[in-house]
């Protein structure tokens, strides 16, 4: 007997070493399941380039979704396909329109609630309104809902949505895959030219991000040199794509976009996420913690990951003028970095990796396929089937 087969919209390359949730899951889903591509065409770049003009992006919108969800219904047909798994909002619609006229089941993966999202991007309440509508009509649509973290479910909740179909799957790091990147802190500081006994930070995120952006605004404006000021020599590396739109000041290092960040993690004595907006699971404090690095996080962090813990697995900065008083402690104190490196790196191995959360997934997604015909097809596909049987 064939294994069932999977539509993962939206299908990319797969890459195991890139460590954010979509691709991940791509790679996860393709070792359990035969993948079917169904890949985004070259209207879904503009719809969502944002150097286009914003009402010829919405009317693209609807060609975009009608396609996609002709160009996965075709393919479910085509390959038998036992389950749609979306990722966001857009492709859940149109995969959720294929699923229901297939008769089969969606998972739609949600990395961030819509409340939350839209207050943190400032945005219209005709944007909440009308997204709020799409994602109850993805409710019905989908068997299953996967969220990030117990606080999204709650989320969802407050806002009505009946709370039998959210599972959560929170952000998790890949340890089969971080682990050989890593390096002694000896050998990493060697490989970079970076002396030994320099205090060393890091920060890394795209800069097309905007909370992103404005915490590499805080970290050159403020502080750093609150941070110069009582640790003479330190110095802050910001890995990570995009434009800052000013130069950095002395002790401080753009370094772009980084290919091999495991080095750069292994170098680092602290590392920081003065990140005030935003909605989920900060990924990029998960990588820091897998990577038993010492972490300086603001109060957003806790919001998607719970477990962490002033002074026990990483230190809390309340507000920006806090944040550098905590990461100034934390240089200065090596048998305080030491424990947060131990206890950080544990609570990624007991909760926070694939290596856990992958099976869990796994055998979810069994139960969705091997469950009863969740949506009889419509009766066009009655008759289709009919005829080509």
């Amino acid at each position: 007997m064939s294994s069932p087969k999977v539509i993962f919209l939206p299908w990319d390359e797969v890459d195991p070493s890139n460590t954010e949730r979509t691709p991940k899951l791509l790679h996860l889903i393709s070792q359990w399941y035969p993948v079917v591509p169904v890949r985004p065409g070259r209207l879904n770049q503009t719809v969502y380039d944002q150097k286009v003009d914003r009402t010829a992006r919405y009317l693209l919108f609807t060609l975009d979704e009608f396609n996609i969800f002709l160009t996965t219904l075709r393919a479910a047909r085509r390959e038998d396909v036992s389950l749609i798994f979306a990722e966001g909002s857009y492709f859940s619609l149109a995969g959720g329109m294929a699923a229901r006229i297939r008769g089969i089941p969606l998972v739609w993966d949600i990395h961030s609630n819509i409340r939350d999202l839209s207050t943190a991007l400032n945005k219209s309440p005709l944007f909440f309104r009308a997204n709020m509508f799409l994602e109850r009509l993805l409710h019905r649509l989908a068997t299953a809902v996967l969220v990030v973290s117990e606080r999204e479910r709650e989320v969802y909740g407050e806002m009505g949505f009946p709370g039998d179909k959210f599972e959560v799957i929170p952000t998790c790091a890949d340890l089969s895959m971080l682990d050989p990147a890593l390096l002694p802190r000896e050998e990493a500081r060697s490989r970079l030219g970076i002396p030994l006994d320099t205090p060393m930070i890091l920060f890394f995120g795209t800069l097309n991000y905007r909370p992103n952006l404005e915490s590499a605004q805080y970290i050159i404006e403020d502080m750093m040199p609150a941070v110069r000021a009582q640790v003479p020599g330190a110095v802050a590396f910001l890995a990570g794509s995009g434009e800052l739109g000013m130069a950095p000041p002395e002790g401080v290092h753009m370094l772009g976009f980084v290919p091999d960040l495991g080095v750069w993690l292994s170098a680092a004595d602290v590392c920081i996420a003065p990140i005030w907006k935003g909605v989920g699971i900060l990924t990029k404090v998960i990588d820091m913690l897998s990577a038993g690095r010492a972490t300086v996080v603001s109060p957003l962090a806790l919001e998607g990951i719970p477990e962490l813990a002033d002074g026990y697995n990483c230190l809390v900065g309340r507000d920006p003028s806090h944040f550098a008083e905590q990461v100034i402690r934390l240089l200065s104190d090596a048998e305080l970095r030491g424990r947060l490196e131990r206890e950080g790196r544990q609570l990624v191995e007991e909760q926070y990796c694939w290596e856990k959360m992958g099976p869990r997934l796994n055998d979810l997604l069994d139960r969705i396929i091997d469950s009863p015909t969740v949506h009889p097809p419509s009766s066009r596909e009655n008759r289709r089937g009919v005829k080509d049987g």
